[in-house]
């Protein structure tokens, strides 16, 4: 398995970012498409998690798709802004991820995970992949991971090289992979059934 030296802001930096009206990636068409194409679970009363939530316009766009949704993230002011926009069956809470399961999260009862931009700053980003197939999703489930590809000599936080890569679906059921604009890769997961 490829190493990988996390290196994220501290929660003082995402707060200051959100206080200040900064923006995180914004969610495109294309991004929406291929989501629907490959991760979508139709049915209802299902439900997501938004590991890494930000300020919630992943989370609403799940509400949107009819999911009940879970929304996470270390950044306090990123959470107080999500609230901002309330939703029947959409929550939020301040979790670091980091610091293990969140509470009151059903044991193996998540149909998705979504974590857009967020697993290279995790400390043990094979481990946490592993929980989330494992602990966290129901049989089948799916799990959506939006990774920026740097190349194994860029030093910019936030990101994996394709080494990297290619070691997180070891032990999942199936894989399907494809780019994004701005050397973004895309990856679903799905969880032996």
């Amino acid at each position: 398995m490829a190493s990988l030296t996390p290196s994220r802001p501290s929660v003082e930096t995402w707060n200051a970012q959100v206080r200040d009206g900064g923006t995180f990636r914004q969610i495109t068409d294309t991004e929406l498409t291929r989501f629907i194409d490959h991760c979508l679970i139709p049915g209802s009363g299902q439900i997501a998690v938004d590991a890494g939530c930000g300020t919630g316009g992943f989370s609403r766009q799940l509400h949107r798709y009819g999911y009940d949704v879970i929304g996470l993230d270390y950044a306090e002011a990123a959470i107080t802004a999500a609230r901002r926009t309330p939703l029947p069956g959409v929550r939020y809470l301040h979790h670091d991820l980091n610091a293990g399961d969140p509470p009151g999260l059903p044991p193996r009862g998540i149909d998705l995970v979504v974590c857009r931009l967020v697993l290279p700053f995790l400390t043990h980003p094979y481990e946490w992949v592993g929980r989330v197939r494992d602990h966290w999703l129901r049989p089948g489930g799916r799990l959506y991971l939006l990774i920026p590809v740097v190349d194994e000599h860029e030093s910019r936080p936030g990101g994996m090289t394709q080494e990297q890569i290619v070691s997180l679906p070891h032990g999942w059921a199936s894989t399907a992979r494809y780019a994004l604009a701005g050397s973004l890769a895309c990856l679903v997961l799905r969880s032996p059934a």
